[in-house]
């Protein structure tokens, strides 16, 4: 069929979520990939793509043929992955978005280890807090903790990542520390985004929620553990992001029994049906993971 490598050509596109990321992963101009598709259109007698300034839209033909091709291409990038090699098939670029600690501790660790088993493969990872407008974007995967503020949305439930309260050996020498929740309201606070209340939790199931007054209020995790730290007061934040501190004795935990909470963490991604191979690649190997190399007090694996 005439058409084919243009076919193939229009399905990376799509893929890519734009003309540049797919030119990059093909080795073509971008000029020449959107002349290809342009002239694939003419061809056919129907735009496939409708091209405005901010994001690149299937015209409903377009979403018809890229149906219909794109789990063609892939079984048959697939058939080539089993007879050449696995690792040396899967290839291309991944775009990854996800919360500034978590990106920063255990994830950077499965994405390296994942690039490493695949050379041919590239990560474009954006780390930030802003979660809700990374979902409307061409992202192939964002990583979410909290509540999905769309039940629709493709995901898959990871764990829960869970929140502890700590303070330094400084801290503690100088105001003492809590014995029952109560008492939180005689220290010095660090509040953290988005823990505005506290909802602490004990392993016997009793509850207390505190609305802290701060001594200091950040919206990173990192600026909040660096001042806890130094003596400022206690912190209550995720876990897994201290513990290299409470090993090496700078933080010790603060009202033992009691969690400082919990929050769901998600993996948000496109209709898998119509992902490349190495998307479907990259979130299994994620999810195995979090549950073989997680199953500690950094997350709650489900």
């Amino acid at each position: 069929m005439k058409h084919l490598d243009d076919f193939y050509l229009f399905v990376k596109v799509v893929q890519h979520g734009g003309f540049s990321h797919a030119a990059a992963e093909l080795g073509l101009p971008t000029a020449t990939l959107s002349r290809r598709v342009s002239g694939l259109e003419q061809s056919l007698g129907c735009k496939l793509l409708s091209r405005t300034t901010r994001k690149l839209q299937l015209t409903e033909e377009g979403r018809r043929y890229f149906e219909r091709l794109n789990p063609l291409l892939n079984e048959i990038e697939q058939v080539t992955g089993d007879i050449q090699g696995q690792s040396q098939s899967i290839s291309g670029l991944i775009k990854i978005a996800a919360p500034i600690a978590i990106s920063n501790t255990f994830l950077i660790d499965g994405i390296t280890e994942f690039c490493l088993q695949y050379p041919q493969i590239r990560i474009d990872l954006l780390q930030s807090n802003d979660y809700t407008s990374l979902l409307d974007t061409d992202l192939d995967v964002v990583f979410f903790s909290g509540e999905l503020p769309d039940s629709s949305l493709r995901a898959r439930r990871l764990g829960e990542v869970q929140y502890g309260l700590f303070a330094s050996p400084r801290y503690i020498e100088q105001h003492g520390t809590p014995t029952l929740p109560e008492e939180l309201d005689q220290h010095h606070i660090i509040q953290c985004w988005p823990h505005r209340n506290w909802q602490l939790t004990h392993q016997d199931g009793r509850r207390f929620h505190l609305k802290p007054v701060p001594r200091l209020s950040v919206n990173q995790v990192h600026s909040a553990v660096k001042a806890a730290i130094q003596g400022l007061g206690i912190v209550n934040v995720p876990e897994h992001y201290v513990a290299h501190h409470r090993e090496n004795g700078q933080l010790r935990p603060v009202l033992a029994g009691w969690r400082g909470g919990q929050r769901p963490f998600h993996m948000v991604f496109h209709n898998r049906e119509l992902a490349p191979v190495r998307l479907n690649t990259f979130i299994e190997f994620i999810d195995r993971h979090m549950r073989e190399r997680l199953v500690s007090t950094w997350i709650k694996t489900t």
